[in-house]
C-alpha cells in the first residue's frame, strides 16, 4: 500500500497469515451463514445485521453502508489506525517480524499526532505499573490493594498503576522520555504550574489504565489510597479519550460476553476488578458518566442481553430508569439487578454471596417491568387519577420501542394490569407514534449504476472461479466490454492472479475505492446463480459453459452495436456523390456478418 514504509511482501505475508474473522470477532458476534459470517455493522446502527465476513476471500462486506475491504482496512476503520499503526498490530498478533526502517521526512509526517498521543499513555501506564509492583514508592498502593482483596493476577491482567504523593514524578519521568509537555497536558496527565513548569495531576492514587479494544491505553482514572476529595478522578477527554464512548474493561470482557450471551455493567472500578475476579469476566463499567446510545450499540455487538447493576438507593434506581430509552431505542433487551441496601458488587460479592449475586443475574428484571412496578408504587392504581398516570407515563414509554410485535406485548401487559381495554392505551399515542431521536440511518447509497449482466458474470466468475482465469486472460474478453470499469477490474484480477499464481482479492481491492470496491465486495458475498457452488458442480451449468455463454453474449453485442455504427457511416457515405470509402466500409460489413454467422454456427454446434 502506498505510504507505508514496511516492504511489500511483509505486508503480503501478514494478509495471508492474519485470520479476518479473529480480528472481525474481537469487535462483532459473528453467526456462520452458509459460507459466510454474518453480524451486526460495527459501522452504523441496523437492527438486522447486514454485515458479512468471507473466511476464504478474507474480506468483509456491509450490505448496508456499504463499508468493506480486508484485514487492514477494517483494523483502520474500528480502531482508527493509520496503516503503519494497522501492519504493527497485527503483525504482533500473529508472530511476524517487521524489519524496522527509518521513515522519511514525508512519511514522518504521515505519522499522524494520535500515535503520539497513545505512545504518551502507554508510558505514563509503564510508569504507574512498574511504581505499583517493583518499586518502593508503590508500597502504600500495595497495602491499599491488598486491603481492597484485589489479586495480583487482576493487578497484572488490568495493569493497575501507583502514583506516588509526588509533585513531579510523572513530570521528570516524560521529561527523560523527551516528551513534550504541552501534548501530556492535552492527555490529562499534568498541568501548568502558575509559575513555570508542570506537575502531576495523579498523585496518591491507585491507577486504573483505560483501555480501548486494540489494548491501547487511552485514558486513566485514580482513585486516593488515603483521605481526601475527590476520591476518584479522571483524565480529561481527549482526542483519542472519550467517556461516553469507552467501557472500562471491554478489551477482556468482550470474548466472555459472547461466549456467555450477556453482559454485565457496573458503574465503578473496583465493582469491575472484583467481578472479574470471582469469575464475572463477563462485565464492564461505565467512566463516571450514565450508560449512552454509543455504549449500548458497541455492546449490542457481542450480545444483547444487557443487565445492568446499580445501587439500590433512589438515585441509583432513578440512574437505571434513564436508560430504558436508550435500551428499547436500540432493540436491546435490557434488564437490571438491585442489591440489597447498602451494598455495590465490590462489597456483596467479598461478603460471600457469589452464588446469590449469579442467581440474581439470571433472574434480572427486565427494565420495562421494573418500570411498571415502578409506576404502579407511585401511583395509587385504585383511583382514576392514578390509572390515568400510570396509562399516560406507560405509554410514552412504550411508543419508543420499534418493534411492532414487542410493542403490541407490553400494550397488553400494561392494559391487564390496569384494567383497561388496549384500544384505549392505543388512543393515546395516535397518530402514529413518532421517535424522540431518530436512530442512526446507514450512509445514503448513491444511485447505482447498471452494468450489463454478462459482464458482470464474468468478474464474479474470476473471483468465484479463478481457474477461469487463464482462459479469460486468453480471450481477453474484457477488450469486448462496455463498461470501461468491469474491464479494469478484469484487468486487475487477471494482473495479480499472474504474478500471484493465485486469486489474491484483498489486494485487488486496493486498486479500487468508493463504489466499485463497494460493488466488488458484493460481487464476492453473492454466490447465487454462480455455477458449479455444489461439491461436484451442481449448478445449473458448469463455470465454463457459463463462461462460454457470457463471452457470446459480449461479443454479440459488441457486433450488433459495431455493425450499427457501421452501417450507420454507410448511410452517410451513400449520401454522397462521390461515395469515396464506401467500398471499404462494405467489406467491413462483409467482415462483422461472417464473424456473426461465426458465433451463430458455433451456438447451434454447442446445443
Amino acid at each position: 500500500m502506498t505510504g507505508s514504509f514496511f516492504p511489500e511482501e511483509k505486508i503480503s505475508e501478514i494478509r495471508d497469515r492474519a485470520s479476518l474473522l479473529e480480528v472481525v470477532s474481537d469487535y462483532v458476534a459473528l453467526k456462520k451463514t452458509g459460507r459466510n459470517y454474518k453480524g451486526l455493522c460495527p459501522f452504523h446502527s441496523e437492527k438486522t445485521p447486514s454485515f458479512m465476513v468471507n473466511e476464504e476471500k478474507q474480506i468483509f462486506h456491509c450490505f448496508g453502508c456499504g463499508e468493506g475491504g480486508d484485514v487492514f482496512a477494517f483494523l483502520m476503520k474500528t480502531g482508527h489506525f493509520s496503516f503503519p499503526e494497522a501492519v504493527e498490530e497485527l503483525a504482533k498478533r500473529y508472530g511476524i517480524g517487521l524489519p524496522r526502517q527509518t521513515p522519511s521526512p514525508a512519511q514522518k509526517k504521515e505519522m499522524s499526532k494520535r500515535e503520539v498521543l497513545f505512545r504518551i499513555n502507554q508510558l505514563a501506564s509503564e510508569y504507574y505499573h512498574d511504581l505499583l509492583t517493583r518499586n518502593q514508592d508503590g508500597a502504600e498502593g500495595r497495602r491499599y490493594l491488598s486491603r481492597r482483596g484485589v489479586q495480583e493476577e487482576i493487578i497484572k491482567e488490568h495493569r493497575l498503576g501507583y502514583a506516588p504523593d509526588r509533585w513531579d514524578g510523572l513530570v521528570h519521568h516524560l521529561r527523560e522520555k523527551k516528551v513534550p509537555p504541552e501534548l501530556a497536558w492535552e492527555l490529562g496527565l499534568i498541568l501548568p504550574k502558575k509559575t513555570e513548569g508542570w506537575y502531576d495531576v495523579f498523585r496518591k492514587r491507585i491507577i486504573f489504565p483505560i483501555f480501548d479494544l486494540h489494548q491501547r491505553v487511552v485514558g486513566f482514572g485514580g482513585r486516593l489510597t488515603g483521605e481526601g476529595q475527590p476520591k476518584y478522578i479522571n483524565s480529561s477527554e481527549s482526542s483519542i479519550y472519550h467517556k461516553g464512548e469507552v467501557l472500562y474493561g471491554l478489551h477482556a470482557a468482550r470474548r466472555f460476553a459472547a461466549e456467555r450471551d450477556g453482559m454485565i455493567i457496573v458503574e465503578g472500578y473496583f465493582d469491575l476488578l472484583t467481578l472479574h475476579q470471582y469469575g464475572l469476566k463477563q462485565s464492564v463499567a461505565t467512566l463516571g458518566t450514565a450508560l449512552t446510545t454509543k455504549h449500548i450499540r458497541t455492546l449490542k455487538r457481542y450480545t444483547k442481553n444487557l443487565i445492568t447493576v446499580f445501587d439500590p438507593d433512589p438515585a441509583g434506581i432513578q440512574a437505571t430508569l434513564r436508560t430504558l430509552p436508550l435500551f428499547l431505542e436500540e432493540e436491546v433487551t435490557g434488564k437490571a439487578v438491585l442489591l440489597p441496601k447498602g451494598e455495590d458488587p465490590d462489597t456483596y460479592l467479598k461478603k460471600g454471596n457469589l452464588e446469590d449475586f449469579e442467581k440474581g443475574v439470571a433472574g434480572a428484571v427486565p427494565l420495562i417491568d421494573f418500570f411498571f412496578d415502578g409506576l404502579i408504587k407511585a401511583h395509587d392504581v385504585k383511583t382514576i387519577d392514578g390509572k390515568v398516570n400510570i396509562a399516560k407515563e406507560g405509554m410514552a414509554m412504550i411508543r419508543r420501542i420499534p418493534e411492532k410485535i414487542r410493542q403490541d406485548l407490553y400494550v397488553r401487559t400494561l392494559s391487564e394490569r390496569l384494567g383497561l381495554k388496549e384500544s384505549a392505551l392505543y388512543e393515546m399515542i395516535r397518530p402514529p407514534r413518532e421517535r424522540t431521536r431518530p436512530v442512526e440511518q446507514p450512509p445514503e447509497k448513491s444511485l447505482r449504476e447498471e452494468f450489463p449482466k454478462s459482464e458482470e458474470m464474468v468478474v464474479r466468475l474470476m473471483i468465484h472461479h479463478p481457474e477461469l482465469i487463464p482462459i479469460i486472460s486468453e480471450e481477453k474478453i474484457w477488450n469486448e466490454f462496455e463498461t470501461p470499469l468491469l474491464k479494469s477490474v478484469c484487468q486487475e484480477l487477471e494482473d495479480i492472479f499472474r504474478k500471484k499464481g493465485k486469486q489474491n482479492l484483498p489486494e485487488t481491492l486496493e486498486a479500487f475505492d468508493g463504489a466499485l470496491k463497494e460493488r466488488l465486495c458484493e460481487y464476492a458475498f453473492e454466490e447465487s446463480g454462480i455455477a458449479g457452488e455444489g461439491p461436484t458442480g451442481s449448478g445449473s451449468q458448469r463455470p465454463e459453459r457459463m463462461l462460454q455463454d457470457c463471452m457470446e453474449k459480449i461479443r454479440r453485442r459488441k457486433l450488433k452495436k459495431d455493425e450499427s455504427e457501421l452501417l450507420r457511416r454507410i448511410k452517410e457515405v451513400e449520401k454522397q456523390r462521390d461515395g469515396r470509402g464506401l467500398e471499404a466500409l462494405l467489406r467491413e460489413h462483409q467482415e462483422l456478418t461472417r464473424r456473426a454467422k461465426g458465433l451463430l454456427k458455433g451456438n447451434l454446434q454447442k446445443g
